[in-house]
């Protein structure tokens, strides 16, 4: 069989999948205090925690369990004695009370080798207070390791390596038989266009989430091809929709015979004739890394391992820690997370599936992160008892609508209206926000003083009244 390093090279030439297998297993349940602590409970794999997570003295209690299935709560999940038939379906389990998000322990990590950059999952919560209604808005977002500047160097930089690589090993194998430098030049722009195309088109679809669609993206990669002469059509001469059983032979053997034809010379610089192609072709169709590619290797790497190592890095740089081409995995496992969120009161916006009051979920693929991360994100809004004082003359049903624009009123933590507003759940009275009103000065004020008034008119107060500034 051929080394990684090769079938990463073949991929970006040729750009072939392969499948996955079953993936591993995340679930994170958390919820959130009114007094802004959290609760956080997670269920992965042992292989994927380390053991600082594991001794971590913010948790609670530990076990080890099977693979999460279902909805059961990890709080619920039963110990598993891991033996020598069950050890793969271990997973680590723990739970425990937090004062911040950032106190979590970091429990998912995911380094990508040779490069100071990981994969993790980034917490943020902001808890905001004013008087009448507490704002909870929690953002957790799987990140990725691709920059997209650095994504477009690390294409053309694996491109090339491919087409240095087969160049040296066609030489090597038929250096002193046939030259094959027009060859090689078509390739530098052929095939180097050919990938930035489809890695684009992969790219957009990935960011605009659309979803992989088998029979969209086939029709796709025939499309792309066909710019670069390789026309995958039917019997009326019009591009096919999907891939044909038949690619292979009827289409791809004949298009490569044809550049070999039109670009490979003799050593009298001639073109090749049918003995000469057939030769090559069986060279380059052998499943196995042949002795021409080996020496390569070693010559311009040391070994297979460090070649391996930087075609690795390379392909980390495209395709992210989780997902490489269009979806597929083959590097390594696919990841599947399952996380809920708790907030007090009511949820007002999120990107999850809503399943309570204050409850969401997410179930996404890792692979979903790539390449700008997938974020969970969730805001919720919980009415104090002293709103229904206050808000008395409004109907039940509308209060929440008024607490919602009321928290968009408010600028942000430092805006000295918040300490207006908590000042008067506190007091259940309106008076300190009409002392704060009657302060403003409407010339210097004038934009305050619009603000004020728009507040009121939300909060259905008087207006009259109010001194200088009831205008």
């Amino acid at each position: 069989m051929c080394s990684s390093g090769r079938k990463i090279v073949l991929l970006a030439l040729l750009i072939g999948v392969t499948g996955g297998c079953e993936p591993d297993a995340f679930k994170i349940e958390t919820r959130v205090r009114s007094d802004g602590t959290i609760e956080r409970a997670i269920c992965q794999p042992v292989t994927s925690v380390s053991e600082a997570v594991t001794k971590h003295d913010g948790w609670l209690k530990t076990r080890i369990v099977d693979k999460p299935t279902g909805r059961t709560a990890i709080r619920r999940m039963k110990p598993l004695v891991v033996n020598a038939t069950n050890k793969d379906k271990a997973h680590f389990s723990a739970w425990g009370r937090f004062a911040r998000a950032a106190d979590i322990p970091e429990h998912f990590v995911l380094p990508a080798e040779g490069l100071d950059r990981q994969g993790k999952l980034d917490r943020r919560y902001h808890r905001r207070d004013l008087g009448l209604v507490v704002e909870h808005t929690w953002r957790e977002t799987l990140t990725d390791v691709v920059e997209l500047d650095d994504r477009r160097r690390a294409r053309d930089e694996l491109v090339k390596l491919g087409i240095d690589m087969a160049a040296a090993t066609l030489e090597h194998q038929f250096g002193k038989t046939y030259d094959f430098s027009s060859l090689e030049k078509w390739s530098r722009t052929n095939v180097t266009a050919f990938v930035a195309d489809l890695l684009d088109y992969d790219l957009q679809v990935a960011i605009q989430r659309r979803g992989y669609d088998d029979s969209q993206m086939q029709a796709k990669v025939i499309v792309i091809l066909a710019r670069y002469g390789l026309k995958i059509t039917g019997p009326n001469g019009q591009l096919l929709q999907e891939w044909p059983k038949d690619a292979g032979e009827k289409f791809f053997v004949p298009f490569v015979r044809r550049l070999l034809k039109q670009h490979v010379r003799d050593s009298s610089g001639k073109p090749i004739g049918e003995e000469a192609i057939a030769e090559i072709v069986a060279f380059v169709n052998q499943e196995s890394a042949p002795p021409a590619w080996q020496a390569v290797v070693k010559k311009r790497f040391g070994s297979e391992k460090a070649f391996d190592a930087r075609t690795g890095r390379l392909a980390t740089r495209i395709w992210g820690v989780y997902r490489p081409l269009f979806g597929m995995t083959l590097f390594g496992t696919s990841r599947q997370f399952d996380a809920s969120l708790r907030l007090p009161g009511q949820v007002v916006e999120t990107n999850g599936k809503i399943t309570g009051a204050g409850t969401v979920v997410w179930q996404f693929a890792a692979s979903a992160a790539f390449p700008l991360g997938f974020g969970m994100e969730c805001r919720s809004l919980e009415a104090r008892e002293q709103s229904a004082v206050l808000l008395a003359k409004l109907k039940p049903a509308s209060r929440l609508g008024v607490l919602l624009k009321l928290v968009d009123v408010v600028d942000g933590d430092s805006d000295p209206l918040m300490a207006v507003l908590r000042s008067c759940a506190t007091k259940k009275s309106w008076s300190p926000l009409e002392v704060y009103r009657r302060g403003l000065d409407p010339k210097k004020q004038a934009n305050e003083v619009k603000r004020l008034n728009r507040l009121y008119r939300l909060l259905e107060l008087p207006l009259s009244g109010s001194g200088r500034a009831a205008t």
